[in-house]
Formats: C-alpha cells, structure tokens, sequence
C-alpha cells in the first residue's frame, strides 16, 4: 500500500470497522437512537453486530425497564461491572463542553471511538470509499489556501477512517475564530441564511457583521421556523423569513422529520407539503454579500439552485460539509465549477463526532 505514503494528508492505513474485526472484542454502544441504529446497521452490513454486547446512557438518562435494540440500557459502571474489557462507540452526537468532557473521561479509561457514520445516509468513509475517491480528495486538498484548511482536512480524513477523537481534537478552532475568516462586506449586501433553524446564526452574524443592510432566512422545519420569526422581529436590520426547502428547482415538496438535525424529504411521498425554493429565486440575491449553507444533505442541490447568484455576485459563502461521505470533495467540485476563482478555506468547531465541519469560499 505504497500509495499511503505519497498522500500528505493520510496517515491511516485500516479503517475502523476493519480493526473492530480484528479485534473481535465485545463492543458497548454509548447513546440511543438515531444515531446507534446507524451504528448497529452498519457492524451488521459488516458481519460484526455480534460483537454488540451492551448500550449505556449517560448519568440521567438510564430508565428501569428501558431497551434499544434487544439490550437493556445500562449505566456506564454496570457496563465495567459486567464485563471486563470492551471497546466504546458513541452514537449521538453533541459540540456541548460538559458532554465532550465526559465522553473524553470515559476515553482515558476505556478504548473508545466515534464511528463516522453520514447524517444523511449514502457510503460510509470506510478505506474502498477512501481508495475509490483519492484523486477528488487530492485535487481539493490541493485547492485549500492555508496551513489550518490543510490541517483540518487531515484531520477529518483520518478521523473518519479511523474513528479516533485525537483527530477530531487536532484541528479543532472555535466558531468565533472560524468565522472571522468572513469579510469585509460591502455596505447594503444582504444575508442568505439557508437553515436558520431558530435564528442563531442571523443573531451572530448581525452582530459580528454591521455591513448587512437585510437578510432572508430559509428554513423547512414548522416549529424552528415559528421560533426563526420571532427572532427576526428583533434583529436591527429587515429580515425575511422563509419556510420553506432550499433546493434546485422552485416547486413543492413532501417533508417529513423532526425538530431540529434530520428535516428531510419524503422518499415516500408522505408527510407535509412544503414550497421549495432556490437562492437564485430569492429576492435578496441580487444583492448577496453572503451565504450560509446548513441545509441537512441537500447542500449540493442548494448549490446548484445558485448558480446564477454565485456566477454574477460572488458572495462569500460558507457550506456544511459534513452531512455526505463525498461532502468533502463534491460541494468544492460543485462550486468550482461555477467560479473558479475563490479562495478555499476549511474550519471544524468542537463537536463529536465530526459534525460542525464548513467550506469557506471566498
């Protein structure tokens, strides 16, 4: 496997499920839900969800008498009572500093990893998808402009292979310090907000960048959105409030999910209508200083809804790229292009597993 060595941004050389198999100790679930079902699914694709041999819940959240997927949900310390020596995999995830604190005590004690499973489904970032897309994933390591964007790559790349928190940790920065990359903005440019759930960034972003004269936030999830307007009435600037779903073509859809991650479309044709729009349709994109993408999976579609906004006003952009396997190197495809004359930039905030992952185009 010489090709390991020529490849700068990989050290990693079998994947976590290879090594797990290897291994063949017992394993012990951290967390329910979403999240561990993909777990769980993807050890049984494999031939490993034998090797499944608990779940545990953090302190205050163990309930007598409650089951996920066939096993009891213990506490941490019956799991230590019960068996002698097993591997932890954390299946939720969380940027919280009290939860990463104690996933990072439970780290010293035991072996312990956070299998990168995708948000929004497709391949898993196992070594045959690695192999398979070098080359994209070459070329767009080859475009980033600066040493943190290098370092960051690396560590998302070996973390999703190896599942190791250690390269989540290395190339860590804090969102305050990962959005100054943004700026300056021209007076009178307008904020498009895709995902503003209940308008967090449109709080941040008004403050951090007074130059935005309006801005329009899009958002599909009915309760997030109820919350997004209330927000608006009190930003200083005119904000346009969207329900709406983010896609390449303007039209309805079927939604279906919940509050908060996991929005999407209904593959089934069941669920709640909704209006989809694109950012070329937008009335502020005329004037678009900025976008933020945040759109659970569908950022490539968003991409190409933007097509005549990014070719005619080059807003700086900022896009989730951790919702796909093939996020890391189809959203620079995507945009380049459409322009090929950004700059490319890369920041991960602190969170487990490797969520909270963005492009900056600018």
């Amino acid at each position: 496997m010489v090709y390991f060595k020529a490849m700068e941004f990989c050290e990693v050389t079998k994947d976590l499920w290879t090594y797990l198999g290897q291994e063949g100790r017992p394993l012990v679930i951290y967390g329910m839900g979403d999240g561990a079902d993909k777990i769980i699914d993807e050890l049984d694709k494999k031939g490993l969800s034998p090797l499944v041999s608990g779940v545990f819940a953090s302190p205050g959240f163990v309930r007598e008498g409650k089951v996920f997927r066939g096993f009891n949900v213990e506490s941490f310390e019956s799991i230590c009572d019960r068996l002698s020596d097993f591997i932890v995999l954390v299946a939720f995830g969380s940027p919280l500093p009290d939860v990463l604190s104690y996933v990072y005590s439970i780290e010293k004690k035991h072996e312990l990893y956070a299998p990168d499973v995708p948000v929004c489904g497709g391949d898993v970032f196992d070594m045959d998808f690695f192999i398979q897309n070098k080359e994209r994933l070459e070329n767009v390591y080859e475009k980033l402009a600066d040493d943190p964007s290098r370092e960051c790559f690396k560590g998302l790349v070996n973390y999703k292979l190896s599942g190791c928190l250690r390269y989540l940790r290395s190339c860590e920065t804090s969102p305050d310090e990962a959005d100054r990359l943004l700026g300056p903005f021209a007076d009178n440019s307008s904020f498009i907000d895709l995902g503003a759930y209940r308008g967090d960034t449109l709080l941040r972003f008004t403050k951090m960048f007074p130059a935005f004269s309006s801005a329009t936030a899009v958002e599909p999830e009915r309760h997030s959105y109820k919350k997004l307007t209330e927000c608006a009435e009190g930003l200083p600037i005119p904000v346009t409030p969207v329900n709406a779903l983010i896609s390449d073509t303007c039209g309805t859809a079927m939604l279906t999910g919940s509050r908060g991650r996991g929005t999407r479309t209904s593959a089934s044709g069941t669920g709640r209508q909704i209006a989809k729009v694109t950012v070329d349709s937008l009335d502020n994109s005329r004037s678009a200083g900025f976008i933020k993408f945040d759109v659970e999976g569908s950022e490539a579609a968003a991409i190409a809804g933007a097509q005549e906004t990014i070719r005619n006003r080059k807003p700086q952009m900022k896009i989730a790229c951790y919702h796909r396997s093939a996020d890391l190197f189809e959203i620079p495809e995507k945009v380049f292009a459409i322009r090929a004359d950004y700059k490319l930039f890369m920041r991960h905030t602190p969170c487990i597993p490797g969520w909270d992952v963005d492009y900056y185009f600018l």
